[in-house]
């Protein structure tokens, strides 16, 4: 029986169909966290709005909880998106999903075929996305509200509880651990609560601090 070839053209155009595809994937997932992201921000922006115009303690209440809001979508969204670039920098086998898993989870990373330096961009480039947002809001938001002073406060938290959590890892990994079974013993350790803990704790010492400052 005569084997099936696929000619050069021919692998070509499979390859071109399967780069359109995971565009279109990519563009449809980054339209839904763009809009994510910017409602958050309008939602913050419109309750402060309303708290300056007012100053009713409804108003101020509502800014505050939208500044959480906020403070949770921004960072989780970029660093999903810092993971998948991380990966995508490497050359790993990233698959994009056809829809977001829990909003965020965009993409998957099969640690089988991938190696341990490209798990190290991928983690590492979630790890970093975070702060990127922290920069931001230090050059951009406005600390003389008290909203502002949450957001800020709400994205330290989620900065360092990611790093409390994966930097460990990475670094295990770094030293000859194998990433699933590193990834394992800090999910059954309960390093991920611990991890959420640590960063809160931050957050309210980076509230404070910018409290008193300001």
């Amino acid at each position: 029986m005569a084997e099936a070839t696929i000619d050069a053209n021919e692998l070509a155009a499979l390859k071109d169909a399967a780069k359109a595809f995971d565009r279109a994937r990519m563009k449809q997932i980054g339209s839904f966290h763009f809009a994510m992201v910017m409602g958050a921000l309008t939602m913050w922006g419109a309750a402060e709005t309303w708290a300056q115009v007012t100053g009713w303690a409804v108003a101020n209440f509502v800014a505050v909880a939208n500044a959480v809001v906020a403070g949770v979508v921004i960072p989780s969204t970029i660093h999903e998106w810092g993971h998948f670039t991380g990966a995508r920098l490497s050359g790993s086998e990233s698959p994009v999903f056809e829809k977001p898993k829990g909003y965020f989870f965009m993409f998957d990373f099969p640690i089988d075929q991938n190696d341990k330096e490209q798990f190290a961009w991928m983690s590492w480039g979630g790890i970093l996305a975070p702060w990127v947002a922290v920069i931001l809001a230090f050059i951009l938001l406005p600390f003389g509200t008290l909203s502002g002073q949450v957001l800020f406060a709400t994205l330290v938290a989620r900065a360092v509880g990611v790093a409390a959590f994966e930097g460990p890892i990475v670094r295990a990994v770094g030293e000859g651990g194998e990433p699933s079974a590193e990834l394992g013993k800090a999910t059954r350790a309960g390093r991920l609560p611990w991890s959420r803990n640590v960063g809160n704790v931050a957050g309210a010492a980076c509230f404070a601090l910018v409290w008193l400052i300001v």
